[in-house]
């Protein structure tokens, strides 16, 4: 699928995010220490990757109408916020329920939000998404 070169950076977080789910729904046990990894790595990778679609492109496509799209993710988004920090303090079950969820999000927001935000927003949204959020 072509993508607007401006989420090309989103997208290819959306990768790590697939990798990550992967790993929680295969993973056996579920330990403390797998729960701080995991709560590190949401910081670092995922909950950056979330304020960007809140503070930019969520806002903008609420102005344009969209507001079937804002509400479901911004559902997606509490629920994996809320999955992380139940497996965080240790619940396996959480993390491998997390999985899913998130392979799910992923796909959603590739087919679903990224080609709204490319029919809908002006250009100077996008080129801010492009600047926070630059290729890897």
């Amino acid at each position: 699928m072509k993508r607007d070169p401006r989420l090309r950076g989103l997208s290819s977080e959306h990768h790590q995010a697939l990798v990550l789910a992967r790993r929680l729904e295969h993973h056996e046990t579920w330990s403390e220490a797998d729960g701080r990894a995991l709560a590190t790595r949401f910081a670092d990778e995922l909950e950056p990757h979330f304020r960007v679609e809140e503070e930019l492109l969520l806002p903008a496509l609420r102005a344009v109408g969209q507001s079937e799209l804002v509400a479901r993710t911004d559902q997606d988004h509490a629920a994996i916020r809320g999955l992380v920090l139940d497996a965080a303090s240790g619940d396996g079950d959480a993390a491998r329920r997390l999985g899913p969820l998130l392979t799910l999000h992923v796909r959603w927001e590739e087919r679903e939000l990224f080609p709204a935000c490319e029919a809908h927003l002006e250009s100077a949204v996008l080129d801010e998404v492009a600047r926070r959020t630059p290729p890897r």
